[in-house]
């Protein structure tokens, strides 16, 4: 008997990957956390077996969801804008770190914002999504060469604008330093 695929496992252990990518194209958290919902059904209903092999169309998903419900927003804004009805924003954060980590987190994600969003969204993709350039490369359209180069460009731009801090935000560099991104060593998170 073939083994079922634990739904409920892989929510849990790509939804919050999927959230942070969703978060950098939507402009709160609980639309992330309602795109991710949209992309694990249609998910779903289009993979009722699950296969592993298709996470990355879950990511694409969540790409098309999010990127249509931008357009909705922007269109609902205008149209509330045209009628003088006030709109609130939100300024939740796109991180969720730990306590001690916050100060941290808040410059790491003003330097990732400060990216251009196509630099933004493969950077996301790469080291939260744990996608390969082939993946993100299929998702977004783009050459794998455009992909990767914008994951060079991105890495040097955020290196460049936290360098000066980086004594500041990990200590001194005696202690061993807290790691952000999920990778072990530099060579991990360019392959």
């Amino acid at each position: 008997m073939e083994p079922v695929f634990d739904w409920k496992q892989t929510f849990e252990q790509l939804a919050p990957q999927l959230v942070l990518y969703a978060r950098q194209l939507v402009d709160s958290k609980a639309d992330a956390e309602d795109v991710v919902q949209q992309a694990f059904v249609r998910w779903w209903r289009r993979f009722p077996e699950g296969d592993s092999a298709h996470i990355p169309l879950l990511y694409a998903a969540v790409r098309t969801i999010a990127l249509d419900q931008r357009r909705s927003d922007h269109r609902r804004v205008n149209r509330e804008a045209k009628s003088e009805i006030a709109v609130a924003g939100e300024n939740t954060p796109t991180f969720d770190p730990l306590p001690e980590q916050k100060e941290a987190a808040a410059i790491v994600e003003k330097a990732l914002q400060a990216l251009p969003e196509d630099q933004r969204e493969v950077v996301t993709l790469k080291l939260w999504g744990d996608l390969t350039f082939n993946e993100i490369a299929a998702m977004t359209g783009d050459s794998i060469n455009t992909v990767a180069g914008r994951y060079r460009y991105a890495l040097q731009a955020l290196h460049k604008k936290l360098a000066h801090l980086k004594v500041d935000l990990l200590g001194s560099s005696t202690a061993p330093a807290v790691n952000i991104i999920p990778f072990s060593t530099p060579t991990q998170a360019l392959s």
